[in-house]
């Protein structure tokens, strides 16, 4: 049974309408719909304006205007609590099995000889679904020889574990909704997350950290193994500590907001998108206004020697702006993960 729009992992069209029906009475989603009533006369739940990317980009401008700067901070903090919250309630209670497509997607390479380290999965998503898959994968009798290079964690983000400030889990000590702390390994299979993700962390000593300790690009990281992710997850010890998830917002110039420990993986990302033979696009339809992403793939283009090319979206418009964005010759197209899958088992 497909699941009700609340009930879905946030998408950019109609956010804040879809995050009113789940609590209409959120103070976060109150604080950002009253900023920009009072700002602008506009009503963020109706219209064009009900878009968690458009009013993310609109809202980091008056960060820096001397008179909007305190209001638009509460603002923009209020959204990306709000963001990470609905997040992390829509994707917690998600399970990886054999039946999703990235797992069979996973297993048709494995199948065909592909050796994990071959693989690389370059993502903007910041949940931890596809973690939680290549777990589930690297558990099973099948590929039980390959297993510490299906899911090595937290060895699969590319991040040298000397670079993390810490890698925790929870207090009480509870082993069965984390993911196992595993020995590094160079040969893993590798998962680069270029906007972030929920259980990547920094900490802070107030619920309501500054404007420059949000973005500070110097700030350490650090990450936590649980599989359910609080995105208000405090740290206790001698003093409490505030944790902020690192997520990368979608405002037009993210090289000014990108953790410094994430230019290496963007790099990396690029690397392999020019070596690669292959390149499956699925559930990234690159926005228009996503330039730095649009960028790197147009630099892969140009390097690249002509990999096969695919494009897994309902819209027949995405396979034609990557068609337009790397002038691509051939390309092959898929209304749909289960068309690929058929279309790759014939």
């Amino acid at each position: 049974m497909a699941r009700s729009q609340r009930a879905r992992p946030p998408l950019d069209a109609r956010f804040f309408s879809v995050a009113s029906g789940v609590n209409s009475k959120d103070k976060r989603l109150a604080t950002v719909r009253r900023y920009y009533d009072q700002t602008y006369g506009i009503d963020i739940c109706t219209g064009e304006y009900d878009s968690m990317e458009r009013i993310m980009a609109g809202l980091y401008p008056d960060l820096f205007n001397s008179s909007l700067e305190q209001q638009a901070l509460d603002a923009f903090r209020a959204l990306l609590q709000l963001f990470t919250e609905r997040l992390a309630d829509t994707t917690n209670n998600l399970h990886a099995n054999h039946k999703r497509l990235l797992y069979r997607i996973i297993v048709f390479f494995l199948t065909h000889g592909i050796d994990p380290a071959d693989i690389t999965i370059v993502t903007f998503n910041q949940d931890v679904q596809v973690e939680k898959t290549l777990e589930r994968l690297s558990e099973t009798k099948r590929w039980e020889k390959v297993a510490d290079r299906l899911f090595s964690f937290p060895g699969l983000y590319a991040i040298p574990e000397a670079t993390w400030d810490a890698i925790t889990s929870p207090s009480g000590g509870d082993d069965d909704d984390c993911f196992k702390h595993t020995v590094g390994n160079a040969d893993c299979l590798q998962v680069l997350k270029l906007h972030g993700s929920l259980n990547w962390y920094s900490t802070h000593n107030s619920k309501t950290p500054t404007r420059s300790a949000m973005l500070n690009q110097k700030r350490k990281l650090s990450v936590t193994q649980r599989r359910t992710i609080a995105p208000d997850m405090k740290l206790t010890s001698k003093k409490t500590k505030y944790t902020l998830p690192v997520v990368v917002p979608p405002v037009t110039h993210k090289s000014s907001v990108l953790p410094a420990v994430l230019g290496p993986v963007w790099e990396l990302a690029e690397k392999r998108l020019i070596e690669a033979d292959e390149v499956v696009v699925f559930g990234y339809s690159c926005p228009a206004l996503d330039f730095e992403s649009a960028n790197l793939l147009r630099r892969a283009g140009e390097k690249a020697h002509s990999p096969t090319f695919t494009v897994i979206d309902p819209a027949a418009e995405v396979a034609t702006r990557y068609i337009s964005l790397l002038g691509l010759k051939q390309l092959n197209y898929y209304r749909d993960g289960y068309e690929y899958i058929r279309g790759i088992d014939e």
